[in-house]
Order: structure tokens, then sequence, then C-alpha cells
């Protein structure tokens, strides 16, 4: 942007930041592209174009926010309370047996203000000025923040090849040396958003050999470890401590977890991360100089919401119904299939663009376009063209008519 003056007033206006006009949300794509467009007025308007969860957060959950009431006037901890640590590190070991006894909570845990800022800071974290064309590379499709961080701490993002529908399988095998050279940062989310899929183990220790090998930051995005159907996923931690039982088991790694979908807690915005000592604290030193903590009646509340795997189990059975209405639905559907985890569909069409203005248009169902998740390649074609996202986040009568209404377009 160049500095140009006012007609009217004459007045300088400042040099903004060029680098904020390469990245958009697919929120504002997606109203952009239904701009001018009325749902149909005979029915109720449906959302299913965010992955925002519908069911309330447990009771537990205001409880501890009220009987903490008295510590809104206090600063928190950057890291976190003694007793949250203690609470995020215990779920740790419950979910991940191999990792019980491995986490420092005191230097290698900390409390994040949800996933996404860890995520957004990792790459100001990771990417060095010494670095000279410094890239971050990462999945496509892919959830916006790991592309605007990238850009905004001034690297370049390269986008992972997958073995595409049904399978989406991350391929590392892509990465040559000059670009393993020049990476500062890679992004692996697992299970992934929006396919469900799930990382496999052997690639993860291939992310974490190559991290250290070349010597770069492998990030490990896993908000969605507990949404699962079936079979709980693999965890990077679990991982990396079946792989290495010495003391730089964690060396080039950040493993974050949330709230949001585990607790249905979205607007809590709390989460945690775990990773080498050195890694964890320059998180931080620059947490305590730009952002703002976790309050303490928040941190009361995410205690015991790590504390307790019981409402989580119930989430699962509703996430279970909702697939089932899926596979209802849509089960003769070619493009569709159940993925094992996440609460997403990844549904291959002709058109995704084309069928999500149809959608909004007759049948007041909204859902989001795959391109908008999805970077274009070198020769421009873009993969996500053909796929669109629905968010399986409502109860089931709300689920089941909005699926209803999707299979009638297909």
């Amino acid at each position: 942007m160049n500095r140009a003056s006012s007609p009217t007033t004459g007045t300088v206006k400042p040099l903004l930041n060029e680098r904020i006009a390469r990245f958009e949300s697919p929120f504002r794509r997606l109203d952009a592209l239904l701009s001018g467009i009325e749902p149909n007025p005979a029915l109720a308007p449906i959302t299913m174009h965010v992955g925002e969860p519908q069911d309330s957060p447990p009771p537990m959950l205001a409880q501890a926010v009220a009987d903490h009431a008295n510590q809104w006037n206090r600063y928190p901890p950057s890291l976190g309370t003694p007793e949250f640590l203690v609470a995020a590190n215990g779920y740790l070991e419950r979910r991940y047996p191999a990792v019980r006894g491995r986490v420092a909570t005191d230097r290698e845990l900390s409390s994040v203000s949800s996933t996404r800022e860890g995520l957004f800071l990792a790459a100001s974290v990771a990417v060095s000025p010494s670095r000279p064309a410094p890239l971050a590379v990462m999945p496509n499709p892919f959830y916006q923040t790991y592309r605007a961080a990238a850009i905004m701490a001034g690297a370049q993002p390269k986008y992972l090849a997958s073995s595409g529908f049904p399978d989406f399988e991350v391929d590392l095998s892509g990465l040559d040396a000059a670009t393993l050279a020049d990476t500062a940062i890679l992004y692996l989310c697992s299970p992934s958003n929006p396919e469900g899929r799930v990382v496999a183990p052997e690639t993860m220790r291939e992310a974490a050999l190559l991290a250290r090998r070349h010597g770069f930051l492998v990030v490990f995005d896993e908000c969605y470890a507990e949404l699962y159907d079936h079979q709980a996923p693999k965890g990077a931690l679990e991982v990396l401590a079946e792989m290495d039982d010495g003391p730089g088991w964690l060396d080039n790694v950040l493993v974050l977890h949330s709230l949001s979908k585990r607790s249905s807690a979205a607007g809590m915005r709390s989460g945690f991360a775990v990773g080498a000592a050195e890694v964890i604290a320059a998180l931080n030193r620059v947490r305590l100089n730009g952002t703002a903590c976790t309050p303490m009646p928040l941190l009361a509340a995410a205690t015991a919401l790590w504390s307790d795997d019981a409402h989580v189990d119930v989430m699962r059975e509703r996430l279970r119904a909702r697939f089932d209405l899926a596979d209802r639905h849509l089960g003769g559907y070619p493009g569709y299939y159940r993925p094992p985890c996440g609460f997403f569909l990844w549904l291959r069409v002709d058109d995704g663009a084309s069928l999500t203005r149809s959608l909004w248009s007759d049948v007041a169902l909204k859902v989001l376009p795959g391109e908008y998740l999805t970077q274009p390649s070198e020769d421009g074609g873009n993969d996500g063209r053909r796929f669109i996202r629905i968010a399986l986040v409502h109860d089931l009568e709300t689920t089941d008519t909005g699926l209803r209404r999707l299979a009638s377009m297909l």
C-alpha cells in the first residue's frame, strides 16, 4: 500500500502491512458468494458451514467460573495455574499412557488462549530472520490460521500433496532437500480439518525426524483429538514417546490441544501446548509481550474440564448419532464417506461453489465451498472446487433436516 494524501484533507494515510492483503477469511468469501441470494422463504434457514459446537457445555464450566469469580481482578500466569497444568498433564497421561511421567508441567506445558493463538504464534517463534527464504509447510486443504501465521511471520506457504478422495493421506515425500533446508515450520492437523483423517504414526515420526535433521519446528494441531467415531486416534505425543525414551523426545515439536470441541467450550478460548522447554519458553515470551492470557476463573473451569472424561463420552455418542444420520441420507451417494474423526463431512460434488449457492437459495441450507479451504496448485487448479464442507454440530432434529435437504439437491 502506497502512502497517499487524501484529496480533501491532505492527510497522509499510514503505510499498512502489505502481507495482510494476502489472506482472507473463508467465511467472508462465503458472505460474498451468497450476497444478494435470499434463502427459500418457505424453509427455516439451517447453517452448517461453521465448526462451532451447538451443544451446551457441561454445567461444571459455569460452576467453576462462579466459584472463582473473586479472581477476575487478578492477572493470570501465562503458563497457567499449577492446578491447570496438572489437570492438562493428567488428561495426556489418561489419553496417551506412553506419555506418563514424560512431560515436565513447569517447563514443557503451557496454557494458551485457544489453539488458534498457539498456532498463530508458533510461526513467529519458528521463523527467524537469519533464514533467508523461510518456508511454512502445511496440508491442503488447511485451517486458514496456518497460512495467515506464516505470511505475517514472513514465511512463504508451501502446500503438501495428499492422496485425495477418499483417503487424503498426507505425503511428505515431495519435500526435497532444498525445500527442507528452507523450511522453518511444518503444520500437521490430526485428526484433520476438514477431511477427518488421522495422520499415520509413521508420517508423524518422519515429520519429527525431518524437523530435527533440518532444524525446523513441526506443529501438531490436535484440537479434534477427542472427536472420533470408534477408535481413538494416535496422537503425536504418543508416537514421539514410543520412538524416543531420552530427554530430547520433544525436540523441534509443539503439540496443541483445545477444549473448544472436546467440551463444547469454544467461547472459553482455552487450550494448552506441549513442547521442548526452549520452545515453550519462547512461545510464552511472545505471549507475555503481546497477548492476553486466559483469566483465572476460566483457568479454573478448564482445570475441571480437563479432569473429567465422562462428558466427552456423551459428546462422542451424540456425534456418532449424527454420522449415523449422514449414512442414512448420503450413504448411497458416491461422493460421501464416513470419516473416522472430526465433525465435518467433506463431500465430493461436481462444483462446490455452485452447489453452495443452490443449497442456500433452494433449501435454505448454508455450507462452505471446499475451494475456500484449499489453495490452488501452480497450474491454477484447485482440488477443493469439487468439495463442500458440512459441520455436524447441531441437535439430531436439525441435523436430520439439514442432511435431508442436502440429499435432495444431490
